[in-house]
């Protein structure tokens, strides 16, 4: 009896596990998303679907994941736009800006890869 609901309880579990993967991903969005901008802090991008035929375009702000940390873009924080200027897209997922650090002074450049947090959830971009 024991073997048998063990059995039973790894079978839900690996059924969990398939059902729910795509939920688990961490970012990555860039692989499954093309037409990708930035527009201020709003990243948009035309992203597949689960079904893998409807594509859907999809947008995501950024301002509530990142902070600019003395002149330094990081994913310990928000509301990175208040202090950044010229920001845009270095390649199909590295943000770019140049930032306000502690002295007054702005950084020449920094950068955050997206990849690491945003991920195509369904055709929907999320932060993980």
């Amino acid at each position: 009896m024991l073997k048998i609901c063990a059995a039973f309880l790894c079978a839900i579990f690996l059924s969990f596990n398939l059902v729910t993967a795509n939920a688990w991903a961490t970012g990555k969005f860039s692989q499954t998303c093309k037409d990708i901008s930035i527009d201020g802090s709003t990243l948009t991008a035309t992203c597949e679907k689960a079904d893998g035929y409807t594509p859907s375009t999809t947008s995501i702000d950024l301002n509530p994941y990142i902070a600019n940390l003395d002149g330094t873009l990081d994913w310990d924080g928000e509301k990175f736009a208040l202090t950044c200027d010229n920001i845009g897209l270095a390649g199909v997922s590295r943000l770019r800006a140049e930032c306000e650090r502690g002295d007054g002074q702005t950084s020449l450049g920094t950068y955050i890869d997206l990849n690491e947090h945003i991920t195509n959830i369904d055709g929907t971009l999320k932060f993980e």
